[in-house]
Protein backbone atom coordinates (compact mmCIF):
# COMPACT_ATOMS: atom_id res chain seq x y z
CA UNK A 1 0.00 0.00 0.00
CA UNK A 2 2.84 2.41 0.89
CA UNK A 3 4.44 1.75 -2.49
CA UNK A 4 1.21 2.65 -4.21
CA UNK A 5 0.90 5.86 -2.22
CA UNK A 6 4.51 6.78 -3.00
CA UNK A 7 3.98 6.39 -6.74
CA UNK A 8 4.32 9.62 -8.69
CA UNK A 9 1.88 10.11 -11.53
CA UNK A 10 3.09 12.13 -14.46
CA UNK A 11 1.20 15.35 -15.19
CA UNK A 12 0.45 14.18 -18.72
CA UNK A 13 -1.27 11.08 -17.35
CA UNK A 14 -3.47 13.18 -15.06
CA UNK A 15 -4.43 15.45 -17.95
CA UNK A 16 -5.13 12.42 -20.17
CA UNK A 17 -7.39 10.85 -17.54
CA UNK A 18 -9.23 14.14 -17.08
CA UNK A 19 -9.78 14.51 -20.81
CA UNK A 20 -10.95 10.90 -21.11
CA UNK A 21 -13.28 11.47 -18.15
CA UNK A 22 -14.80 14.54 -19.80
CA UNK A 23 -15.23 12.63 -23.07
CA UNK A 24 -16.90 9.77 -21.19
CA UNK A 25 -19.30 12.14 -19.41
CA UNK A 26 -20.20 13.87 -22.68
CA UNK A 27 -20.68 10.53 -24.45
CA UNK A 28 -22.85 9.22 -21.61
CA UNK A 29 -24.96 12.38 -21.68
CA UNK A 30 -25.36 12.10 -25.46
CA UNK A 31 -26.42 8.46 -25.13
CA UNK A 32 -29.00 9.33 -22.44
CA UNK A 33 -30.36 12.16 -24.59
CA UNK A 34 -30.53 9.83 -27.59
CA UNK A 35 -32.40 7.24 -25.56
CA UNK A 36 -34.88 9.79 -24.21
CA UNK A 37 -35.54 11.27 -27.65
CA UNK A 38 -35.72 7.90 -29.38
CA UNK A 39 -33.41 9.04 -32.17
CA UNK A 40 -31.75 5.57 -32.23
CA UNK A 41 -28.23 6.71 -33.12
CA UNK A 42 -26.67 4.76 -30.23
CA UNK A 43 -28.90 1.68 -30.35
CA UNK A 44 -28.75 -0.56 -27.27
CA UNK A 45 -26.09 1.67 -25.70
CA UNK A 46 -28.66 4.46 -25.39
CA UNK A 47 -31.14 2.17 -23.62
CA UNK A 48 -28.43 1.07 -21.19
CA UNK A 49 -27.39 4.68 -20.53
CA UNK A 50 -30.99 5.67 -19.75
CA UNK A 51 -31.31 2.71 -17.39
CA UNK A 52 -28.15 3.80 -15.53
CA UNK A 53 -29.34 7.42 -15.36
CA UNK A 54 -32.65 6.26 -13.92
CA UNK A 55 -31.06 4.26 -11.08
CA UNK A 56 -31.82 6.93 -8.41
CA UNK A 57 -35.48 7.06 -9.49
CA UNK A 58 -35.65 3.28 -9.65
CA UNK A 59 -34.26 2.95 -6.12
CA UNK A 60 -36.70 5.61 -4.90
CA UNK A 61 -39.63 3.73 -6.42
CA UNK A 62 -38.45 0.44 -4.92
CA UNK A 63 -38.09 1.88 -1.43
CA UNK A 64 -41.21 4.05 -1.43
CA UNK A 65 -44.88 3.57 -2.32
CA UNK A 66 -45.75 3.13 -5.99
CA UNK A 67 -47.16 6.52 -7.02
CA UNK A 68 -46.97 6.01 -10.76
CA UNK A 69 -50.74 6.20 -11.24
CA UNK A 70 -51.68 8.46 -8.35
CA UNK A 71 -52.68 12.06 -8.93
CA UNK A 72 -51.06 15.13 -7.43
CA UNK A 73 -51.78 15.50 -3.74
CA UNK A 74 -55.08 17.31 -3.28
CA UNK A 75 -55.92 18.23 0.32
CA UNK A 76 -59.24 19.64 -0.91
CA UNK A 77 -60.60 16.11 -1.14
CA UNK A 78 -59.42 14.79 2.22
CA UNK A 79 -62.92 15.16 3.67
CA UNK A 80 -64.75 13.76 0.64
CA UNK A 81 -65.99 10.16 0.68
CA UNK A 82 -64.55 7.57 -1.66
CA UNK A 83 -66.59 6.80 -4.75
CA UNK A 84 -69.95 8.36 -5.62
CA UNK A 85 -71.93 10.68 -3.36
CA UNK A 86 -75.38 12.08 -4.18
CA UNK A 87 -75.83 15.35 -2.27
CA UNK A 88 -79.54 15.66 -3.06
CA UNK A 89 -80.40 12.01 -3.56
CA UNK A 90 -80.68 10.22 -6.89
CA UNK A 91 -81.01 12.75 -9.73
CA UNK A 92 -84.66 12.74 -10.81
CA UNK A 93 -85.38 11.95 -14.45
CA UNK A 94 -81.85 10.87 -15.37
CA UNK A 95 -81.39 7.46 -16.99
CA UNK A 96 -78.70 5.65 -18.92
CA UNK A 97 -75.19 4.60 -18.01
CA UNK A 98 -71.68 5.93 -17.59
CA UNK A 99 -68.95 3.77 -19.08
CA UNK A 100 -66.40 4.58 -16.38
CA UNK A 101 -62.71 4.03 -17.07
CA UNK A 102 -60.45 4.35 -14.04
CA UNK A 103 -57.44 2.92 -12.30
CA UNK A 104 -58.52 0.88 -9.28
CA UNK A 105 -55.75 1.47 -6.75
CA UNK A 106 -57.07 -1.26 -4.47
CA UNK A 107 -56.92 -3.87 -7.22
CA UNK A 108 -53.76 -2.30 -8.68
CA UNK A 109 -55.43 -2.77 -12.04
CA UNK A 110 -57.35 -0.61 -14.51
CA UNK A 111 -61.08 -1.28 -14.65
CA UNK A 112 -63.92 -0.32 -17.00
CA UNK A 113 -67.34 -0.25 -15.37
CA UNK A 114 -70.85 0.22 -16.73
CA UNK A 115 -72.53 2.31 -14.04
CA UNK A 116 -76.32 2.53 -14.04
CA UNK A 117 -77.64 6.05 -13.46
CA UNK A 118 -80.90 4.66 -12.13
CA UNK A 119 -79.61 2.71 -9.13
CA UNK A 120 -75.97 3.94 -9.13
CA UNK A 121 -74.69 0.38 -9.11
CA UNK A 122 -72.03 -1.12 -11.37
CA UNK A 123 -73.93 -3.33 -13.83
CA UNK A 124 -70.81 -4.89 -15.35
CA UNK A 125 -67.04 -4.66 -14.99
CA UNK A 126 -64.24 -5.40 -17.46
CA UNK A 127 -60.64 -5.98 -16.36
CA UNK A 128 -58.45 -5.60 -19.46
CA UNK A 129 -55.00 -7.10 -18.87
CA UNK A 130 -52.37 -5.18 -20.85
CA UNK A 131 -49.80 -7.94 -20.38
CA UNK A 132 -52.03 -10.51 -22.07
CA UNK A 133 -53.46 -8.16 -24.68
CA UNK A 134 -50.09 -6.78 -25.86
CA UNK A 135 -47.73 -9.69 -25.21
CA UNK A 136 -46.99 -10.21 -28.91
CA UNK A 137 -47.53 -6.63 -30.13
CA UNK A 138 -44.86 -4.95 -32.25
CA UNK A 139 -42.39 -2.94 -30.19
CA UNK A 140 -40.89 -0.70 -32.83
CA UNK A 141 -42.21 2.71 -31.82
CA UNK A 142 -39.86 5.39 -30.52
CA UNK A 143 -42.71 7.00 -28.56
CA UNK A 144 -44.42 4.12 -26.73
CA UNK A 145 -43.68 3.41 -23.07
CA UNK A 146 -43.41 -0.37 -23.05
CA UNK A 147 -43.18 -0.30 -19.27
CA UNK A 148 -46.96 0.26 -19.28
CA UNK A 149 -47.73 -2.84 -21.33
CA UNK A 150 -48.52 -5.09 -18.40
CA UNK A 151 -51.43 -5.92 -16.10
CA UNK A 152 -50.47 -3.36 -13.45
CA UNK A 153 -49.87 -0.21 -15.50
CA UNK A 154 -51.92 -0.60 -18.68
CA UNK A 155 -54.78 1.91 -18.81
CA UNK A 156 -57.85 1.56 -21.01
CA UNK A 157 -58.07 5.15 -22.22
CA UNK A 158 -61.49 6.27 -23.52
CA UNK A 159 -62.90 2.78 -24.21
CA UNK A 160 -65.68 2.24 -26.73
CA UNK A 161 -68.52 -0.16 -25.93
CA UNK A 162 -69.71 -2.31 -28.82
CA UNK A 163 -73.31 -3.65 -29.08
CA UNK A 164 -72.29 -7.22 -28.15
CA UNK A 165 -70.44 -6.18 -24.98
CA UNK A 166 -66.96 -6.03 -26.48
CA UNK A 167 -64.71 -3.09 -25.66
CA UNK A 168 -62.23 -1.35 -27.94
CA UNK A 169 -59.35 -0.10 -25.82
CA UNK A 170 -55.88 1.37 -25.96
CA UNK A 171 -53.44 3.12 -23.67
CA UNK A 172 -51.70 6.36 -24.57
CA UNK A 173 -49.31 5.42 -27.40
CA UNK A 174 -50.24 1.77 -27.69
CA UNK A 175 -51.89 -0.56 -30.22
CA UNK A 176 -55.66 -0.60 -30.53
CA UNK A 177 -57.30 -3.76 -29.15
CA UNK A 178 -60.80 -5.22 -29.15
CA UNK A 179 -61.64 -7.43 -26.17
CA UNK A 180 -64.76 -9.43 -25.43
CA UNK A 181 -66.85 -9.27 -22.25
CA UNK A 182 -64.42 -11.68 -20.60
CA UNK A 183 -61.39 -9.55 -21.40
CA UNK A 184 -60.13 -11.90 -24.14
CA UNK A 185 -58.54 -10.34 -27.19
CA UNK A 186 -60.64 -10.39 -30.36
CA UNK A 187 -58.18 -8.49 -32.56
CA UNK A 188 -55.23 -6.13 -32.30
CA UNK A 189 -54.03 -3.35 -34.62
CA UNK A 190 -50.38 -2.59 -33.87
CA UNK A 191 -49.63 -0.93 -37.21
CA UNK A 192 -49.21 2.36 -35.36
CA UNK A 193 -49.42 3.86 -31.90
CA UNK A 194 -52.86 5.25 -31.04
CA UNK A 195 -53.41 7.83 -28.31
CA UNK A 196 -55.92 10.10 -26.55
CA UNK A 197 -59.60 9.97 -27.55
CA UNK A 198 -61.64 7.36 -29.41
CA UNK A 199 -64.88 8.55 -31.03
CA UNK A 200 -67.51 6.71 -33.07
CA UNK A 201 -69.02 8.03 -36.31
CA UNK A 202 -72.48 7.47 -37.82
CA UNK A 203 -71.34 4.22 -39.47
CA UNK A 204 -69.86 2.73 -36.31
CA UNK A 205 -66.27 3.37 -37.35
CA UNK A 206 -63.71 4.77 -34.91
CA UNK A 207 -61.78 8.04 -35.21
CA UNK A 208 -58.58 8.38 -33.22
CA UNK A 209 -55.31 10.28 -33.01
CA UNK A 210 -52.26 8.20 -33.89
CA UNK A 211 -48.62 8.79 -34.79
CA UNK A 212 -46.87 8.73 -38.15
CA UNK A 213 -43.82 6.48 -37.88
CA UNK A 214 -41.81 7.00 -40.00
CA UNK A 215 -42.57 10.66 -40.62
CA UNK A 216 -44.42 11.65 -43.77
CA UNK A 217 -43.25 15.28 -43.81
CA UNK A 218 -39.72 16.44 -44.61
CA UNK A 219 -36.99 17.96 -42.49
CA UNK A 220 -38.20 17.14 -38.99
CA UNK A 221 -36.20 15.51 -36.21
CA UNK A 222 -36.75 11.96 -35.11
CA UNK A 223 -38.41 13.14 -31.90
CA UNK A 224 -41.11 15.14 -33.73
CA UNK A 225 -44.66 14.12 -32.81
CA UNK A 226 -46.40 13.87 -36.19
CA UNK A 227 -50.02 13.30 -35.22
CA UNK A 228 -52.40 11.58 -37.62
CA UNK A 229 -56.18 11.48 -37.88
CA UNK A 230 -57.06 7.81 -38.29
CA UNK A 231 -60.32 5.99 -39.04
CA UNK A 232 -60.57 2.33 -38.01
CA UNK A 233 -63.42 -0.10 -38.64
CA UNK A 234 -64.95 -2.19 -35.82
CA UNK A 235 -62.93 -5.17 -37.12
CA UNK A 236 -59.64 -3.26 -36.75
CA UNK A 237 -59.02 -2.27 -40.37
CA UNK A 238 -57.53 1.17 -41.03
CA UNK A 239 -59.88 2.95 -43.45
CA UNK A 240 -58.36 6.43 -43.56
CA UNK A 241 -55.35 8.31 -42.20
CA UNK A 242 -54.00 11.80 -42.65
CA UNK A 243 -51.03 13.58 -41.09
CA UNK A 244 -52.24 16.68 -39.24
CA UNK A 245 -48.98 18.46 -40.01
CA UNK A 246 -49.42 17.70 -43.70
CA UNK A 247 -53.05 18.78 -43.48
CA UNK A 248 -51.98 22.20 -42.19
CA UNK A 249 -49.14 22.45 -44.69
CA UNK A 250 -51.49 21.64 -47.58
CA UNK A 251 -53.90 24.37 -46.46
CA UNK A 252 -51.19 27.02 -46.14
CA UNK A 253 -51.27 26.96 -42.33
CA UNK A 254 -47.68 25.88 -41.74
CA UNK A 255 -47.28 29.06 -39.66
CA UNK A 256 -49.40 27.39 -36.99
CA UNK A 257 -46.84 24.71 -36.20
CA UNK A 258 -43.46 25.78 -37.62
CA UNK A 259 -41.84 29.06 -36.68
CA UNK A 260 -38.39 30.53 -37.10
CA UNK A 261 -37.89 30.58 -33.34
CA UNK A 262 -37.48 27.74 -30.88
CA UNK A 263 -38.00 24.17 -32.15
CA UNK A 264 -41.04 22.38 -30.71
CA UNK A 265 -41.12 18.61 -30.89
CA UNK A 266 -44.87 18.47 -30.10
CA UNK A 267 -46.33 21.63 -31.65
CA UNK A 268 -49.87 20.32 -32.25
CA UNK A 269 -50.75 17.69 -29.62
CA UNK A 270 -53.90 16.27 -31.18
CA UNK A 271 -56.11 15.08 -28.31
CA UNK A 272 -59.58 14.64 -29.81
CA UNK A 273 -61.18 13.77 -33.17
CA UNK A 274 -64.93 14.40 -33.13
CA UNK A 275 -66.91 13.19 -36.21
CA UNK A 276 -70.09 14.90 -37.42
CA UNK A 277 -72.90 12.34 -37.42
CA UNK A 278 -75.20 14.20 -39.82
CA UNK A 279 -75.31 17.19 -42.14
CA UNK A 280 -75.83 20.65 -40.74
CA UNK A 281 -75.67 24.20 -42.04
CA UNK A 282 -72.00 24.52 -41.06
CA UNK A 283 -70.65 21.02 -41.61
CA UNK A 284 -71.31 17.80 -43.47
CA UNK A 285 -71.73 14.28 -42.20
CA UNK A 286 -68.23 12.79 -42.00
CA UNK A 287 -66.45 16.04 -41.18
CA UNK A 288 -64.23 15.81 -38.11
CA UNK A 289 -63.39 18.46 -35.53
CA UNK A 290 -59.84 18.28 -34.22
CA UNK A 291 -58.57 19.65 -30.92
CA UNK A 292 -54.92 20.77 -31.16
CA UNK A 293 -54.01 21.57 -27.58
CA UNK A 294 -50.56 23.11 -27.94
CA UNK A 295 -51.77 25.83 -30.30
CA UNK A 296 -55.18 26.23 -28.58
CA UNK A 297 -56.90 25.57 -31.92
CA UNK A 298 -59.98 23.72 -33.16
CA UNK A 299 -59.85 22.54 -36.80
CA UNK A 300 -62.79 21.41 -38.94
CA UNK A 301 -61.48 18.93 -41.52
CA UNK A 302 -63.35 17.21 -44.36
CA UNK A 303 -61.77 13.79 -45.14
CA UNK A 304 -63.95 13.25 -48.22
CA UNK A 305 -62.27 16.16 -50.03
CA UNK A 306 -59.08 16.45 -47.94
CA UNK A 307 -59.88 20.06 -46.99
CA UNK A 308 -59.50 22.19 -43.90
CA UNK A 309 -62.88 23.94 -43.75
CA UNK A 310 -62.49 26.12 -40.67
CA UNK A 311 -60.11 26.86 -37.80
CA UNK A 312 -60.35 28.92 -34.65
CA UNK A 313 -57.58 29.62 -32.14
CA UNK A 314 -58.84 30.67 -28.68
CA UNK A 315 -60.29 32.08 -26.58
CA UNK A 316 -59.83 28.60 -25.07
CA UNK A 317 -56.32 27.71 -23.90
CA UNK A 318 -54.73 24.25 -23.97
CA UNK A 319 -58.22 22.85 -24.58
CA UNK A 320 -59.35 19.25 -24.64
CA UNK A 321 -62.42 17.44 -25.94
CA UNK A 322 -64.54 19.09 -28.63
CA UNK A 323 -68.17 17.94 -28.88
CA UNK A 324 -70.96 18.70 -31.37
CA UNK A 325 -74.01 19.86 -29.41
CA UNK A 326 -76.55 20.47 -32.20
CA UNK A 327 -76.57 21.65 -35.83
CA UNK A 328 -74.78 24.95 -35.11
CA UNK A 329 -72.88 24.68 -31.80
CA UNK A 330 -69.81 22.90 -30.51
CA UNK A 331 -68.57 22.62 -26.92
CA UNK A 332 -64.91 22.75 -25.92
CA UNK A 333 -63.38 21.74 -22.59
CA UNK A 334 -61.27 24.85 -21.99
CA UNK A 335 -58.53 23.79 -19.60
CA UNK A 336 -57.50 27.44 -19.39
CA UNK A 337 -54.00 26.15 -18.63
CA UNK A 338 -50.98 28.34 -19.16
CA UNK A 339 -47.20 27.96 -19.10
CA UNK A 340 -45.12 31.07 -18.41
CA UNK A 341 -41.84 29.34 -17.60
CA UNK A 342 -42.65 28.59 -13.96
CA UNK A 343 -44.85 25.52 -14.37
CA UNK A 344 -48.30 24.92 -15.81
CA UNK A 345 -51.14 26.62 -13.94
CA UNK A 346 -54.81 27.58 -14.24
CA UNK A 347 -55.37 31.22 -13.33
CA UNK A 348 -59.06 31.08 -12.45
CA UNK A 349 -60.78 27.82 -13.36
CA UNK A 350 -61.28 25.54 -16.30
CA UNK A 351 -64.62 25.92 -18.06
CA UNK A 352 -66.83 24.66 -20.85
CA UNK A 353 -66.95 27.03 -23.81
CA UNK A 354 -69.70 26.81 -26.42
CA UNK A 355 -69.03 28.25 -29.88
CA UNK A 356 -72.06 29.19 -31.98
CA UNK A 357 -71.39 29.06 -35.72
CA UNK A 358 -74.56 31.03 -36.45
CA UNK A 359 -73.42 34.07 -34.47
CA UNK A 360 -69.67 33.60 -34.08
CA UNK A 361 -70.12 34.08 -30.32
CA UNK A 362 -68.60 32.10 -27.45
CA UNK A 363 -70.57 31.37 -24.27
CA UNK A 364 -69.52 29.81 -20.94
CA UNK A 365 -72.74 28.33 -19.51
CA UNK A 366 -71.03 26.39 -16.68
CA UNK A 367 -68.51 29.02 -15.63
CA UNK A 368 -69.97 29.58 -12.16
CA UNK A 369 -70.33 25.86 -11.49
CA UNK A 370 -66.73 25.18 -12.53
CA UNK A 371 -65.46 28.03 -10.34
CA UNK A 372 -67.54 27.09 -7.31
CA UNK A 373 -66.26 23.51 -7.47
CA UNK A 374 -62.64 24.49 -8.02
CA UNK A 375 -62.20 22.70 -11.34
CA UNK A 376 -58.65 23.43 -12.49
CA UNK A 377 -57.83 20.76 -15.04
CA UNK A 378 -54.18 21.14 -16.06
CA UNK A 379 -54.42 18.49 -18.77
CA UNK A 380 -57.06 16.28 -20.44
CA UNK A 381 -60.62 16.70 -19.13
CA UNK A 382 -63.93 15.70 -20.70
CA UNK A 383 -67.43 17.17 -20.93
CA UNK A 384 -70.61 15.29 -21.84
CA UNK A 385 -74.04 16.82 -22.33
CA UNK A 386 -76.53 14.33 -20.87
CA UNK A 387 -80.29 14.05 -21.39
CA UNK A 388 -82.47 16.42 -19.41
CA UNK A 389 -79.91 19.21 -19.31
CA UNK A 390 -77.45 17.39 -17.03
CA UNK A 391 -73.69 17.74 -17.60
CA UNK A 392 -70.90 15.30 -16.79
CA UNK A 393 -67.46 16.77 -16.06
CA UNK A 394 -64.41 14.53 -15.83
CA UNK A 395 -61.65 16.44 -14.05
CA UNK A 396 -58.74 14.20 -14.97
CA UNK A 397 -56.13 16.21 -13.07
CA UNK A 398 -57.73 15.41 -9.71
CA UNK A 399 -59.48 12.14 -10.64
CA UNK A 400 -62.96 13.49 -10.00
CA UNK A 401 -66.37 13.32 -11.70
CA UNK A 402 -69.00 16.00 -11.31
CA UNK A 403 -72.56 15.43 -12.47
CA UNK A 404 -74.21 18.84 -12.69
CA UNK A 405 -77.97 19.35 -12.74
CA UNK A 406 -79.54 21.75 -15.27
CA UNK A 407 -79.24 24.60 -12.75
CA UNK A 408 -75.49 23.99 -12.32
CA UNK A 409 -75.75 22.36 -8.89
CA UNK A 410 -73.81 19.21 -8.02
CA UNK A 411 -76.12 16.22 -8.40
CA UNK A 412 -73.37 13.61 -7.99
CA UNK A 413 -69.69 13.66 -7.09
CA UNK A 414 -67.03 10.96 -7.47
CA UNK A 415 -63.51 10.71 -6.08
CA UNK A 416 -61.35 7.79 -7.27
CA UNK A 417 -59.77 6.99 -3.91
CA UNK A 418 -58.49 3.50 -3.08
CA UNK A 419 -58.30 1.67 0.26
CA UNK A 420 -54.77 3.02 0.77
CA UNK A 421 -56.22 6.53 0.93
CA UNK A 422 -54.55 7.75 -2.26
CA UNK A 423 -56.40 9.02 -5.32
CA UNK A 424 -55.71 7.33 -8.64
CA UNK A 425 -56.04 8.41 -12.27
CA UNK A 426 -59.21 8.24 -14.31
CA UNK A 427 -59.15 6.87 -17.85
CA UNK A 428 -61.69 9.01 -19.78
CA UNK A 429 -65.29 7.93 -19.68
CA UNK A 430 -68.46 8.44 -21.72
CA UNK A 431 -72.24 8.46 -21.44
CA UNK A 432 -74.13 5.43 -22.77
CA UNK A 433 -77.77 5.68 -23.81
CA UNK A 434 -80.15 3.54 -21.71
CA UNK A 435 -81.52 1.48 -24.60
CA UNK A 436 -78.02 0.74 -25.89
CA UNK A 437 -76.72 -0.12 -22.42
CA UNK A 438 -79.70 -2.38 -21.65
CA UNK A 439 -79.14 -4.28 -24.89
CA UNK A 440 -75.42 -4.68 -24.15
CA UNK A 441 -76.16 -6.19 -20.75
CA UNK A 442 -78.59 -8.63 -22.40
CA UNK A 443 -75.90 -9.71 -24.85
CA UNK A 444 -73.26 -10.07 -22.12
CA UNK A 445 -75.49 -12.56 -20.29
CA UNK A 446 -75.12 -14.88 -23.29
CA UNK A 447 -71.31 -14.93 -23.04
CA UNK A 448 -69.61 -17.89 -21.38
CA UNK A 449 -66.28 -16.79 -19.96
CA UNK A 450 -65.32 -20.37 -19.10
CA UNK A 451 -65.11 -21.48 -22.72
Amino acid sequence: MERILDLKIALWAVILMAVLGIIAVVAFGAAVLDGERGTKRFGAVAEAAVAVAEIPDTVKRMLGPDERLTIYKSERYDDKPTGWTLPAGKPWGLSGYILMSRYDGTRQHHVVELLSLEDWEVAYRWLPDGGELLHDAARTSAFADYGNWNSQYFRAIHPVLEPNGDLIVKDHFSPLVRVDACGRRVWINDSQMFHHSTEVDADGNLWLPSLAEPHTIRRVRDDFFEDKVTEVSPDGTVLFEKSVAQMLLDSGRDWMIFTNGEYRYDPMHLNDVEPALEDGPYWKKGDVFLSLRNISTIVQYRPSTDEVIWTKSGPWMAQHDVDILDDHRIAIYDNNAQMRGTGTFVEDSSEIMVYDFSTGQVASPLRNAMRENGIKTLFAGLFSALPGGFSLIEDVTEARFLLLSPDGKVAADFVNRAEDGRIYHLGWSRFVDKAFGDNVLTQIKKVNCNE
